[in-house]
Order: structure tokens, then sequence, then C-alpha cells
């Protein structure tokens, strides 16, 4: 009788354990689900605050020191170039200057900046040069009016930002 006893806690120890193994299974399935969607949503959530930054160059209309206040604060961001076409440089335009040295070439219409396509021209143009009267190539003149638009790479970042004085 002793026997049947001890062997009936047994059996209903096992089933008690995995009653709870169970139980403990379910809630974690569950609850990686909702862990999975909130993650998702969060990462959503920063790359549009990461992005918007860039809507007041969406294709907007700015001055020209803000074209210098963009050039200054992109200066040190990596896989980013800022293209510029003055008054005096309409056909050529200019980068510039950038710490990592990226130059993006400007897409078709219909397509997302090529990562490895590069732009054409000499290194990037300092802040300096850019407010300097006497060169005429690269002066930005801070009352200007300039157009600009913004490019984006295939991961929707933004890759490059063209200013085009009108």
């Amino acid at each position: 009788m002793e026997n049947i006893s001890t062997g009936l806690k047994w059996v209903i120890g096992i089933i008690v354990t995995i009653l709870i193994i169970a139980a403990g299974v379910s809630i974690y399935l569950v609850i990686n689900n909702y862990f999975t969607r909130a993650q998702e949503q969060t990462l959503a959530q920063t790359q549009i605050i990461n992005q918007a930054e860039f809507n007041s160059y969406d294709n907007k209309d700015v001055s020209g020191q803000d074209v210098i206040n963009a050039a200054m604060r992109y200066k040190g961001r990596p896989q980013f170039a800022i293209k510029i076409y003055t008054g005096e440089n309409k056909t050529e335009g200019f980068y510039t200057e950038n710490t990592y040295g990226a130059k993006y070439a400007i897409p078709s219409p219909s397509g997302a900046i090529d990562l490895t396509s590069k732009g054409t021209g000499e290194e990037g143009v300092s802040i300096s040069d850019m407010m300097d009267i006497e060169k005429d190539k690269y002066n930005i003149n801070t009352l200007g009016r300039f157009k600009s638009e913004i490019y984006r790479d295939k991961n929707e970042e933004v890759r490059l930002i063209v200013f085009t004085q009108s």
C-alpha cells in the first residue's frame, strides 16, 4: 500500500511539473510576440524621428544661411553628402567638406542613391571658403534663396541634400 502511495505522489509531481513547464512555455510564446511587435514599432518610430530632422530640406526654399548651417551640422555625418549649386557655379556645383569624404552622385528621378556611385569634383569645400566673398565659385550669399532636395538610398535613409540657388 505504501508503494502505491509513493508512486502516486511521484506521478502527480511529474504531471504538475509538466503543467507548470507547459504554462511557462505558452506564456513565453504569447509575450514574445508582444516584445517582437514592440521592438518593431520602436525601430519604426526611431527611424521616423531620425529622418524628421531633414523635413526642413525636403523640397523647400531655404536661405543661404540655412545652407551653411546644414554644411556645418552634417559635416561629421558618415555616408552623407551635401552638394551646392550657386549662381556662379550652376553647372558643376560643389560638395561641402565631409569628415568621411562622402560624395554621392545625384540619382535619376526614378531611382534611389547608389552608395557605390560617387560624385565627381574636387575635395569638399570648407565652411570658411563658402563664406569668403573673394571665392566667387564657392561663395554662398547668406541672404540668397536656395531650393533644397533630399535623396534617399534603398533603405530610405537620407544620404544627399542638394541646394540649388534660385
